[in-house]
Parts: C-alpha cells; sequence; structure tokens
C-alpha cells in the first residue's frame, strides 16, 4: 500500500442535496474516491456539523441541486498528497472551512469561499481538501463537539474576541441564545473574563444560557427589552455580538462608544438605526464572518486548554440528515446539530 495511504481507493458515500426547499429532500450516493493532489489531504470524517449557512442554501428555490454541502468536519487523516510535511496519516483533525482567507486580518482575499458549495463539503463520509485547512483537533473534546467546532467557534471568536475585545472589565451582550454560534459566544466570552447578557425567546434558554457563563438574560420578544437590559447591566453594554438585526434596538442597549458586531441576519435583510445616535453616541457597526487562519488557530488554542465544551443539542446518523435538517430549524434547539458518520 502506498504509504501516503492508509487504505485503498473505493467509493465516498455522500448526502446529496437532491431538491432544495423546505423541507429539502437529500438522496444518499456513491461518489468517486478522490485523490489528494499536491498540497491537499483526504479526510475519513468522523463527524460532521449543520449551520445556518447550510440552511439559506437548501431553502433556496433555485438552491443547488446535487450539491454536496457541510462546512464543519472531524476526522482521521487517510492520504496525503505531494508535498504535505505538516500532516501525517491518522492524525486526527478539525477542519477550517474558510477557505482561501490568504493573509489579512480585516478581511479575506479575492477568492475567500466557504467549504460546502461549490466546492465538496462535509457530508460524506470522506473530505479532500487543503492541508493548510486541517488542525489537531483538542483532544479533549468527542468527535461530536469536535466536528460542532469550527465554523460556529471560528465565527464567535472573531466576533467576541478580535472585534468585541472580551476580557476582564467588558461587558457584551450575546443575542440570540440557543443558537450555534451564540452559545460558542457566550462561553468564550465568559472564559476570557467578560460579563456576558443575552437575549432570547424563552426564559428556559435564558436559564441555559447561565448555565453556561451568562449573567443574565432579557426576553426579546418584549419590546422594552433593550431598557431592560440597561437596568440589569447598571448602563449600556461594551459590545453587542448579533446574528437577529434589530439595529435600532442594539444601538440603544449600548454605552457610549460601544459596537455591534453583526455577523447575521436571520431576523430580516435590512436595519436602520438613527444616524445621529450613531456619531452623537460615539458608536460603531462591525460586520464579520468566519475568521483568518490566526484566529482558527487561536481559537483551537483556547478550546484545547478551555473548561467548557461545545454545546450539542443532538446527533443523527448521516443517513437521517432530513431529520437533522428539521431539527436545525426547531424553535427548542439549544446548540449545534451533528451528524455522526461511520
Amino acid at each position: 500500500m502506498d504509504r501516503n495511504r492508509m487504505r485503498d481507493s473505493g467509493r465516498v458515500r455522500a448526502m446529496l442535496l437532491e431538491r432544495p426547499g423546505d423541507p429539502p429532500r437529500f438522496v444518499a450516493s456513491d461518489l468517486p474516491d478522490a485523490t489528494p493532489g499536491a498540497g491537499e489531504v483526504a479526510i475519513d470524517l468522523r463527524a460532521a456539523a449543520l449551520n445556518r449557512r447550510d440552511w439559506w442554501i437548501w431553502r433556496r428555490k433555485d438552491g443547488p441541486r446535487g450539491a454536496l454541502l457541510g462546512s464543519d468536519g472531524a476526522g482521521v487523516v487517510c492520504a496525503v498528497g505531494a508535498g504535505v510535511t505538516d500532516v501525517r496519516l491518522g492524525d486526527e483533525v478539525v477542519v477550517n472551512p474558510a477557505l482561501g482567507w490568504q493573509d489579512g486580518e480585516d478581511a479575506p482575499g479575492e477568492g475567500f469561499e466557504i467549504l460546502g458549495h461549490p466546492s465538496r463539503g462535509t457530508f460524506a463520509t470522506r473530505l479532500v481538501i487543503g492541508a493548510a485547512n486541517v488542525a489537531p483537533r483538542p483532544a479533549r473534546l468527542s468527535w461530536s463537539e469536535s466536528a460542532a467546532l469550527p465554523l460556529a467557534g471560528l465565527t464567535a471568536w472573531r466576533a467576541c474576541v478580535t472585534l468585541a475585545r472580551a476580557g476582564p472589565g467588558r461587558t457584551l451582550l450575546v443575542t440570540s441564545a440557543g443558537s450555534g454560534v451564540s452559545t460558542f459566544a457566550v462561553q468564550i466570552a465568559a472564559a476570557l473574563g467578560a460579563r456576558v447578557y443575552v437575549t432570547s425567546g424563552t426564559t428556559a434558554k435564558l436559564e441555559r444560557a447561565r448555565a453556561l457563563g451568562a449573567a443574565g438574560g432579557v426576553l426579546y420578544r418584549d419590546p422594552a427589552w433593550p431598557a431592560q437590559l440597561r437596568e440589569l447591566v447598571g448602563g449600556g453594554v461594551d459590545a453587542a455580538v448579533d446574528s437577529y438585526g434589530d439595529w435600532s434596538a442594539l444601538m440603544a442597549s449600548l454605552r457610549p462608544g460601544g459596537t455591534i458586531v453583526s455577523f447575521g441576519d436571520t431576523g430580516a435583510s435590512t436595519a436602520s438605526v438613527s444616524i445621529a445616535d450613531l456619531f452623537g453616541g460615539w458608536k460603531r457597526i462591525w460586520g464579520t464572518t468566519m475568521g483568518s487562519p490566526r484566529e482558527f488557530a487561536a481559537m483551537l488554542e483556547h478550546a484545547a486548554g478551555a473548561a467548557w465544551h461545545p454545546v450539542v443539542d443532538s446527533v443523527y446518523p448521516l443517513s437521517e440528515i432530513a431529520e437533522a435538517a428539521a431539527r436545525l430549524d426547531a424553535p427548542g434547539r439549544f446548540g449545534k446539530v451533528v451528524l455522526e458518520i461511520a
């Protein structure tokens, strides 16, 4: 056997998006096994995780039929291509789904994309990807926890640490407690010494956020929640880490000089703010998604030594991806939905 390959080439079992929609339809398919080229590795995946990105893609009526989605994954390296020296056969790794970020820190370079369409994603038994986009998985985490970490953990790290500057003496608001990114944001910011507050639609989720390290929270269904939050905090927060998009309410929750860090638009595709409140309050709005290779490495180093664990809502076999997709959109979901891959 080739010393750069753990086993012979075979077929890759994949769940392809047969019909976009709500709900989507997936079909099990056998794909030719891809051999890693120069600078690439092949990974036998042990677990993958769903993200809101997948949800956006499969809900589009003009969505890509036959696409292999999935941005998160963890597994064992089973083959390495020419020139790969930092990754070896048998390494247990996680995938960095931010492809082609390049050297900048403020924003990715031209050609940036996220793994899982148009590239082949992780809802399959095997993945071929550039060796630069894999890293040792934190040994203390399970396969499911490792697969849940990359996209949401990286997004939360950049939003909370790089942009919101989470740390001692800082107060952060994390909206929509219960989403995958939000659970990471609460835990990362709290572990770094920040005082964290959350919004949610239910008291049960507020309590679960407190168990993750939040100091408290408010129900966003009450229009008066910004005032309630200011009273709870004792003034405005330093930064609001948000994926919903109610910027007017977020502006009211900030202290003078505060920052909105926006990484999503699940509530609305547009938002409005008072321009006078923006410049007169010395406030800023910062957009972000994913993060740089340096931020991914820093996030993994933190996760390897932290006390917290990724919050996994539920685990499904790869063959039950339709049920996993339905759970991703369930109101009661709290944390990540993971696919177990045999």
